[in-house]
């Protein structure tokens, strides 16, 4: 019994002492979600390097942003969150990303709702949609389309540019024209054809590939909350 009380002793000394036990667990990765990720993103944020709003769920754009901040660092970048990483990220010396003189802005507001939909609830329309499929969106205000394929949905539907050439070139020239060049916080009101029929939404664009749209009643990906901005947009579309 004697010999196992040296090894009981450092294990009962270490959340007292706040030894580290090495950064092999990695404790966010591509795929998680929740308050942790949103957390992360949102220092990420505030430090320049993650210009989206922050959605509690670790994608491309997050890893890509922890990747920069890691190699600006002078840390591992394998785009992983582990204790090193978070520690520095957190800390008061964290690097930040260097101010720019002249930032583009090439977004133009939206104009006024000339399209109107049906305001149709979330619930209704998931088990509507089919994964893979492509699906025909029209500005709210210009009338202009695109097609857009469902990638999958919880509270919203998550979107993805189409592979096919001429339905790619076409999506993102209309998304850079909507939405602007990179990832934002802009948002605009469209419309969703379902059925035959127009349904009111707003949708939002990550600067890649990804975009999100929102129904009624339709919730986020931070903490599953209603998103105020979205939902003014599907109000001025609806009918």
């Amino acid at each position: 019994m004697k010999r196992f009380l040296p090894i009981l002793l450092v294990l009962l000394l270490l959340p007292v002492f706040g030894i580290s036990i090495g950064d092999e667990g990695k404790l966010m990765i591509q795929g998680d979600k929740g308050e942790e990720v949103v957390r992360v993103q949102t220092r990420l944020f505030d430090l320049g390097y993650y210009t989206y709003k922050p959605t509690g769920s670790f994608r491309t754009v997050t890893k890509t942003a922890v990747v920069t901040y890691q190699a600006e660092s002078g840390l591992m970048s394998d785009g992983s969150v582990g204790q090193e990483t978070l520690t520095a990220l957190f800390s008061r010396n964290a690097k930040r990303v260097d101010f720019h003189a002249a930032i583009p802005l090439s977004y133009t507001a939206q104009g006024v709702i000339n399209e109107k939909g049906n305001l149709i609830t979330w619930k209704v329309i998931r088990p509507k949609l089919v994964e893979g499929n492509l699906y025909r969106i029209r500005n709210a205000a210009t009338a202009e389309e695109l097609q857009l394929v469902f990638e999958s949905g919880e509270s919203h539907a998550d979107m993805k540019v189409p592979v096919k050439l001429a339905e790619y070139w076409n999506a993102k020239a209309m998304l850079h024209k909507w939405l602007g060049d990179t990832n934002s916080f802009y948002k605009c009101a469209v419309l969703f054809e379902l059925d035959g029929q127009w349904i009111a939404a707003s949708m939002q664009w990550n600067g890649d590939n990804r975009i999100c749209v929102y129904f009624k009643d339709s919730l986020s990906h931070v903490l599953r909350l209603p998103d105020i901005e979205h939902n003014a947009n599907i109000q001025k579309a609806g009918s």
